[in-house]
Protein backbone atom coordinates (compact mmCIF):
# COMPACT_ATOMS: atom_id res chain seq x y z
CA UNK A 1 0.00 0.00 0.00
CA UNK A 2 2.55 2.23 0.94
CA UNK A 3 4.98 2.19 -2.06
CA UNK A 4 1.71 2.62 -4.41
CA UNK A 5 1.21 5.50 -2.62
CA UNK A 6 4.81 7.00 -2.87
CA UNK A 7 5.38 6.10 -6.05
CA UNK A 8 1.84 7.86 -7.08
CA UNK A 9 2.43 10.75 -5.00
CA UNK A 10 5.95 11.39 -6.69
CA UNK A 11 4.18 11.12 -10.30
CA UNK A 12 1.05 13.21 -9.51
CA UNK A 13 3.17 15.80 -7.53
CA UNK A 14 5.61 16.49 -10.78
CA UNK A 15 2.54 16.57 -13.63
CA UNK A 16 0.40 19.20 -11.51
CA UNK A 17 3.63 21.54 -10.38
CA UNK A 18 5.01 21.14 -14.03
CA UNK A 19 1.85 23.15 -14.89
CA UNK A 20 2.67 25.87 -12.45
CA UNK A 21 6.22 26.76 -13.37
CA UNK A 22 9.54 25.09 -15.11
CA UNK A 23 11.95 25.51 -12.30
CA UNK A 24 13.94 23.05 -10.72
CA UNK A 25 12.03 20.76 -8.41
CA UNK A 26 14.32 20.19 -5.04
CA UNK A 27 17.82 18.72 -4.64
CA UNK A 28 17.11 15.64 -6.93
CA UNK A 29 17.18 18.06 -9.77
CA UNK A 30 20.32 19.72 -8.71
CA UNK A 31 23.10 18.95 -10.76
CA UNK A 32 25.50 16.81 -8.80
CA UNK A 33 28.46 17.74 -11.26
CA UNK A 34 28.98 20.62 -13.42
CA UNK A 35 26.82 21.14 -16.71
CA UNK A 36 23.70 20.63 -17.52
CA UNK A 37 21.63 16.92 -16.04
CA UNK A 38 18.28 15.71 -17.37
CA UNK A 39 16.26 16.02 -13.97
CA UNK A 40 14.08 13.36 -14.86
CA UNK A 41 16.93 10.91 -16.09
CA UNK A 42 18.90 11.88 -13.27
CA UNK A 43 15.73 10.91 -10.14
CA UNK A 44 15.26 7.87 -12.44
CA UNK A 45 18.67 6.38 -12.76
CA UNK A 46 19.39 7.53 -8.71
CA UNK A 47 15.92 5.55 -7.40
CA UNK A 48 16.41 2.58 -10.07
CA UNK A 49 19.94 1.53 -9.40
CA UNK A 50 18.73 0.77 -5.94
CA UNK A 51 18.49 -3.01 -4.78
CA UNK A 52 15.50 -4.68 -3.23
CA UNK A 53 16.88 -4.05 0.31
CA UNK A 54 14.63 -5.50 3.53
CA UNK A 55 13.80 -2.70 6.14
CA UNK A 56 16.76 -3.59 8.22
CA UNK A 57 18.83 -3.72 5.52
CA UNK A 58 18.17 -0.24 4.32
CA UNK A 59 18.50 1.07 8.04
CA UNK A 60 22.17 -0.11 8.03
CA UNK A 61 22.75 1.01 4.72
CA UNK A 62 21.06 4.34 5.75
CA UNK A 63 23.75 4.52 8.28
CA UNK A 64 26.50 3.31 6.79
CA UNK A 65 26.23 6.71 3.75
CA UNK A 66 25.00 8.92 6.36
CA UNK A 67 28.69 8.68 8.50
CA UNK A 68 30.50 8.84 5.29
CA UNK A 69 28.16 11.66 3.96
CA UNK A 70 29.65 15.68 4.50
CA UNK A 71 32.22 14.63 7.12
CA UNK A 72 33.57 18.65 7.07
CA UNK A 73 29.98 19.54 8.56
CA UNK A 74 28.86 19.02 11.76
CA UNK A 75 26.78 15.26 12.08
CA UNK A 76 23.49 17.29 12.83
CA UNK A 77 23.12 19.79 10.63
CA UNK A 78 23.74 17.18 7.92
CA UNK A 79 20.84 15.60 9.18
CA UNK A 80 18.85 18.72 9.52
CA UNK A 81 19.65 19.60 5.62
CA UNK A 82 18.95 16.18 5.02
CA UNK A 83 15.53 16.28 6.55
CA UNK A 84 14.90 19.39 4.80
CA UNK A 85 15.68 18.86 1.49
CA UNK A 86 13.15 15.34 2.20
CA UNK A 87 10.22 16.80 3.42
CA UNK A 88 10.23 19.56 0.72
CA UNK A 89 10.67 17.21 -2.15
CA UNK A 90 7.28 15.06 -0.65
CA UNK A 91 5.25 19.28 0.08
CA UNK A 92 3.24 19.19 -2.88
CA UNK A 93 2.13 22.64 -2.71
CA UNK A 94 5.41 23.67 -2.06
CA UNK A 95 7.91 21.92 -4.32
CA UNK A 96 8.15 24.45 -7.00
CA UNK A 97 7.67 27.71 -5.20
CA UNK A 98 10.32 29.73 -5.48
CA UNK A 99 11.10 30.12 -1.60
CA UNK A 100 11.48 26.35 -1.94
CA UNK A 101 13.66 26.05 -4.70
CA UNK A 102 15.97 28.64 -3.26
CA UNK A 103 15.72 26.92 0.18
CA UNK A 104 17.00 23.84 -1.75
CA UNK A 105 19.86 25.78 -3.76
CA UNK A 106 20.99 27.39 -0.73
CA UNK A 107 21.48 24.06 1.48
CA UNK A 108 22.90 22.18 -1.76
CA UNK A 109 25.57 25.08 -2.30
CA UNK A 110 27.39 24.16 1.13
CA UNK A 111 28.10 20.24 0.08
CA UNK A 112 30.10 18.79 -2.42
CA UNK A 113 28.85 16.62 -5.26
CA UNK A 114 29.70 12.96 -4.21
CA UNK A 115 27.59 14.23 -0.71
CA UNK A 116 24.90 15.53 -2.26
CA UNK A 117 24.64 11.75 -4.00
CA UNK A 118 24.82 10.45 -0.85
CA UNK A 119 21.68 12.37 0.29
CA UNK A 120 20.08 10.88 -3.01
CA UNK A 121 20.81 7.58 -1.84
CA UNK A 122 19.95 8.54 1.70
CA UNK A 123 16.40 9.48 0.34
CA UNK A 124 16.12 6.25 -1.53
CA UNK A 125 17.25 4.03 1.32
CA UNK A 126 14.13 6.31 3.61
CA UNK A 127 12.16 4.61 0.78
CA UNK A 128 13.06 1.41 1.07
CA UNK A 129 13.12 1.44 4.65
CA UNK A 130 9.43 2.19 4.54
CA UNK A 131 7.98 0.19 1.76
CA UNK A 132 4.99 -2.18 3.32
CA UNK A 133 6.87 -1.87 6.76
CA UNK A 134 4.60 0.56 9.30
CA UNK A 135 7.93 1.61 12.04
CA UNK A 136 9.58 4.67 13.10
CA UNK A 137 13.00 4.90 10.63
CA UNK A 138 14.11 7.88 11.08
CA UNK A 139 13.29 8.40 14.87
CA UNK A 140 15.42 5.67 15.63
CA UNK A 141 18.30 6.30 13.12
CA UNK A 142 18.60 9.60 14.90
CA UNK A 143 18.45 7.68 17.72
CA UNK A 144 21.38 5.50 16.49
CA UNK A 145 23.33 8.26 15.48
CA UNK A 146 23.25 10.05 18.78
CA UNK A 147 21.90 12.81 17.54
CA UNK A 148 19.62 13.79 20.71
CA UNK A 149 19.85 16.63 22.21
CA UNK A 150 19.40 16.38 26.24
CA UNK A 151 18.60 20.35 26.31
CA UNK A 152 15.88 19.90 23.49
CA UNK A 153 14.15 16.68 24.65
CA UNK A 154 15.21 14.95 21.52
CA UNK A 155 14.89 11.44 22.39
CA UNK A 156 12.27 9.37 20.34
CA UNK A 157 10.43 6.43 21.96
CA UNK A 158 11.77 3.04 20.84
CA UNK A 159 9.07 2.01 18.00
CA UNK A 160 8.00 -1.57 19.70
CA UNK A 161 7.19 0.44 22.74
CA UNK A 162 4.82 2.77 20.96
CA UNK A 163 3.75 -0.18 18.88
CA UNK A 164 2.49 -1.56 22.67
CA UNK A 165 0.58 1.44 23.55
CA UNK A 166 -1.08 1.50 20.75
CA UNK A 167 -1.95 -2.01 20.67
CA UNK A 168 -3.36 -1.72 23.90
CA UNK A 169 -4.87 2.01 23.86
CA UNK A 170 -5.65 2.64 20.47
CA UNK A 171 -8.48 -0.39 19.59
CA UNK A 172 -11.47 0.97 21.73
CA UNK A 173 -10.92 4.64 20.97
CA UNK A 174 -10.77 3.82 17.07
CA UNK A 175 -14.15 1.64 17.35
CA UNK A 176 -15.96 4.34 19.18
CA UNK A 177 -15.23 7.16 16.63
CA UNK A 178 -16.21 5.00 14.22
CA UNK A 179 -19.63 4.85 15.33
CA UNK A 180 -19.91 8.25 14.84
CA UNK A 181 -17.64 9.04 12.01
CA UNK A 182 -16.87 7.64 8.52
CA UNK A 183 -12.74 8.28 10.46
CA UNK A 184 -10.81 8.10 12.65
CA UNK A 185 -9.32 11.91 14.20
CA UNK A 186 -5.98 11.27 16.34
CA UNK A 187 -4.44 14.58 17.36
CA UNK A 188 -0.96 14.65 18.52
CA UNK A 189 0.07 17.64 20.18
CA UNK A 190 3.78 16.56 19.86
CA UNK A 191 4.66 14.20 17.29
CA UNK A 192 8.63 13.77 17.64
CA UNK A 193 9.28 11.98 14.59
CA UNK A 194 5.49 10.43 14.44
CA UNK A 195 6.20 7.00 15.85
CA UNK A 196 3.03 6.72 18.08
CA UNK A 197 0.73 8.24 14.89
CA UNK A 198 2.71 5.26 12.98
CA UNK A 199 1.82 2.90 15.34
CA UNK A 200 -1.46 3.89 15.79
CA UNK A 201 -1.98 3.07 11.93
CA UNK A 202 -0.76 0.04 11.76
CA UNK A 203 -2.81 -0.93 14.49
CA UNK A 204 -5.73 0.42 12.60
CA UNK A 205 -4.19 -1.69 9.65
CA UNK A 206 -3.90 -5.27 11.95
CA UNK A 207 -7.90 -4.76 12.83
CA UNK A 208 -8.91 -4.41 9.23
CA UNK A 209 -9.48 -0.94 8.88
CA UNK A 210 -7.75 1.77 6.10
CA UNK A 211 -5.79 4.48 7.39
CA UNK A 212 -5.17 5.75 4.07
CA UNK A 213 -9.14 5.77 4.35
CA UNK A 214 -9.69 5.59 7.95
CA UNK A 215 -7.72 8.13 9.68
CA UNK A 216 -6.98 11.95 9.60
CA UNK A 217 -4.12 13.24 11.71
CA UNK A 218 -3.24 16.63 13.37
CA UNK A 219 0.71 16.32 14.19
CA UNK A 220 2.32 19.05 16.33
CA UNK A 221 5.50 19.81 16.93
CA UNK A 222 7.21 23.22 18.00
CA UNK A 223 10.95 21.52 16.50
CA UNK A 224 10.86 22.05 13.09
CA UNK A 225 13.07 19.29 12.63
CA UNK A 226 10.85 16.71 14.71
CA UNK A 227 7.91 17.94 12.61
CA UNK A 228 9.48 17.61 9.06
CA UNK A 229 10.73 14.24 10.50
CA UNK A 230 6.39 13.47 11.16
CA UNK A 231 5.48 14.92 7.51
CA UNK A 232 8.49 13.01 5.46
CA UNK A 233 7.88 9.39 7.30
CA UNK A 234 3.23 10.13 7.31
CA UNK A 235 3.63 11.00 3.59
CA UNK A 236 5.65 7.69 2.45
CA UNK A 237 3.44 5.36 4.44
CA UNK A 238 0.45 7.37 2.78
CA UNK A 239 -1.08 8.60 6.04
CA UNK A 240 -3.31 11.83 5.57
CA UNK A 241 -2.29 14.45 8.32
CA UNK A 242 -1.93 18.08 8.66
CA UNK A 243 1.43 18.57 10.24
CA UNK A 244 1.89 21.72 12.33
CA UNK A 245 5.18 23.21 13.35
CA UNK A 246 4.26 24.97 16.04
CA UNK A 247 3.10 25.17 19.57
CA UNK A 248 0.39 23.24 21.18
CA UNK A 249 0.02 25.02 24.37
CA UNK A 250 0.47 28.69 23.35
CA UNK A 251 -1.76 28.00 19.87
CA UNK A 252 0.70 29.32 17.43
CA UNK A 253 1.45 27.41 14.10
CA UNK A 254 4.65 28.66 12.33
CA UNK A 255 3.99 26.47 9.39
CA UNK A 256 1.24 24.03 8.30
CA UNK A 257 1.66 20.66 5.63
CA UNK A 258 -0.55 18.42 4.25
CA UNK A 259 0.78 14.71 3.29
CA UNK A 260 0.21 13.30 -0.09
CA UNK A 261 -2.23 11.26 0.84
CA UNK A 262 -4.73 14.27 2.19
CA UNK A 263 -4.77 15.31 -1.31
CA UNK A 264 -5.21 12.41 -2.87
CA UNK A 265 -8.01 10.94 -0.98
CA UNK A 266 -9.52 14.68 -0.90
CA UNK A 267 -9.90 15.73 2.55
CA UNK A 268 -10.81 18.86 2.60
CA UNK A 269 -13.65 17.87 0.28
CA UNK A 270 -15.02 15.03 2.83
CA UNK A 271 -14.60 16.96 5.99
CA UNK A 272 -16.59 19.98 4.26
CA UNK A 273 -19.42 17.33 3.10
CA UNK A 274 -19.53 15.74 6.75
CA UNK A 275 -19.71 19.35 8.45
CA UNK A 276 -22.69 19.92 6.34
CA UNK A 277 -24.37 16.68 6.98
CA UNK A 278 -23.54 17.07 10.50
CA UNK A 279 -25.09 20.45 10.50
CA UNK A 280 -28.38 19.35 8.67
CA UNK A 281 -29.10 16.65 11.28
CA UNK A 282 -28.39 19.26 14.01
CA UNK A 283 -31.09 21.35 12.32
CA UNK A 284 -33.71 18.74 11.56
CA UNK A 285 -33.81 17.40 15.04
Amino acid sequence: MSQQNVNTAAKESEETSALKTGGQLSFFDMPAVSGTVDSTASRSATVTAMPSLSAEEARREFIRVFRQTAYYQNRWNVFRDFITLAASELDMARIRTPENIASSRRICSQYQPDDLNNMKRLFCLMVEALEGQFHDFLGSVFMELELGSSEMGQFFTPYPLARLIAGLTAGDEQQQQLKTCPWVTLNEPTSGAGGMIIAFAEVMLARGLNPAEQLLVTATDIDPLAADMTFIQLSLLGIPAIVLTGNSLALTVNRTRYTPMYYFNNWEARIRLYERIQAMRAFLS
